[in-house]
């Protein structure tokens, strides 16, 4: 199923920009250099964080193997409803607040996952809050996992560097707005 751009899309978006944190859906140019760190083959369980309407989800789904996992917390229950009726046995959502990885990987019985992708809007979040969602996402990666997050802004950069053995920073032109791009390796 391929994700397609539709006006609904954006009203959803801004009608709820305290939590999406952008007007428009991420492009493909975006989600291709977010994914591009993933070794899919070997990658058995992903957990996203905020993933909207499902453009980064159903990219992840085409390219994840077969007997992976995706994961997907999203707080809008209104997102969360849409993606629910994405057919595939390997996504499992969760109307649930990105700091709460641990008890969904525990009613799931997962140890610990190989990536956490996010499109969260740490800017627009309180500080206590994105440091618990970043410590569950440190928590919950097993040794060389990636964490992968796209912002607007470099304002979260520093939170990443105590947390993660390594964090590059990538930029792309190709998105409205255009991104950073985090990748931090556990």
């Amino acid at each position: 199923m391929k994700a397609k751009f539709h006006l609904s899309d954006s009203i959803k978006l801004i009608r709820n920009i305290r939590t999406t944190g952008t007007i428009a859906p991420s492009s493909q140019a975006l989600i291709r250099a977010l994914l591009k760190p993933i070794d899919f083959e070997t990658s058995r369980c992903i957990v996203e964080l905020g993933p909207g309407n499902g453009c980064v989800t159903q990219a992840l789904l085409r390219q994840m193997h077969p007997r992976s996992q995706l994961i997907c917390l999203e707080l809008n229950y209104e997102f969360a409803d849409q993606l629910r009726r994405i057919e595939d046995s390997r996504l499992h959502v969760y109307n649930a607040c990105a700091s709460s990885i641990r008890s969904i990987l525990d009613q799931l019985q997962i140890g610990e996952v190989n990536h956490v992708i996010s499109s969260l809007p740490l800017t627009l979040i309180d500080d206590d809050t994105v440091s618990r969602i970043l410590a569950s996402v440190g928590d919950n990666l097993r040794s060389g996992g990636r964490f992968l997050q796209y912002q607007y802004s470099l304002a979260n950069y520093g939170d990443m560097k105590p947390l993660f053995s390594d964090v590059k920073l990538r930029f792309t032109l190709r998105n409205m707005p255009p991104a950073f791009l985090y990748d931090c390796v556990k």
